[in-house]
């Protein structure tokens, strides 16, 4: 039988997400000192960061609105590094950890899993989300105005140029549905 690290890794990041998030949460409420203070203002940023990206896109949806690939981008890039950040400072945190009540031999067991993990999902995230934001974030975009209206024109081909056209409603965000489609000619007037 063969050994396939590939049918691991979903599964290795999910019990690492959550050994991790155990873990920070026993730091958050049980930890003192700098590296606790900073750990606090981590997960502030991530959690803010999260809040509004996530529960902007549920609120701008209810609108029939969706955030613009920019605004998109640096809230996943924020997410992203302040969790990478988490989790330096939840290793800050809990290795030098005492753990009253639990023995020495636990206490290295716990210190062990939460150091596999915290490897696991760093080596993993590190590796995967800057591809998952240069293909997920990477479409360009134009303001065009086409016969009075003005659109968003968002170019989400991969290999070939795809243009897809949106209600335009400001820096930040765009409308869902989307008014017209082509995979041949760009429609007219740039102005953004």
């Amino acid at each position: 039988m063969e050994f396939d690290i590939m049918l691991w890794i979903v599964p290795l990041m999910q019990a690492g997400i959550l050994v991790l998030a155990v873990a920070g949460l026993y730091c958050l409420f049980c930890c003192e000192g700098k590296d606790h203070r900073s750990l606090v203002w981590t997960a502030a940023v991530f959690l803010g960061t999260l809040a509004v990206w996530m529960g902007g896109g549920i609120l701008l949806g209810w609108f029939g609105l969706a955030w613009r690939t920019a605004p998109s981008l640096v809230l996943c890039g924020a997410a992203m590094v302040s969790g990478w950040v988490g989790i330096v400072f939840t290793l800050a945190c809990f290795l030098p950890a005492k753990g009253p009540g639990v023995s020495t031999a636990l206490r290295r067991v716990l210190k062990g899993i939460v150091l596999f993990f915290a490897a696991v999902v760093l080596v993993i995230t590190l590796w995967t989300c800057p591809i998952m934001l240069i293909f997920g974030f990477g479409d360009t975009e134009r303001v065009v105005d086409d016969q009075g209206r003005t659109l968003l024109e968002v170019n989400d081909g991969f290999l070939d140029s795809h243009y897809s056209y949106y209600a335009y409603c400001g820096p930040l965000v765009r409308g869902t549905e989307r008014i017209y489609e082509t995979y041949e000619s760009r429609l007219g007037g740039d102005f953004g």
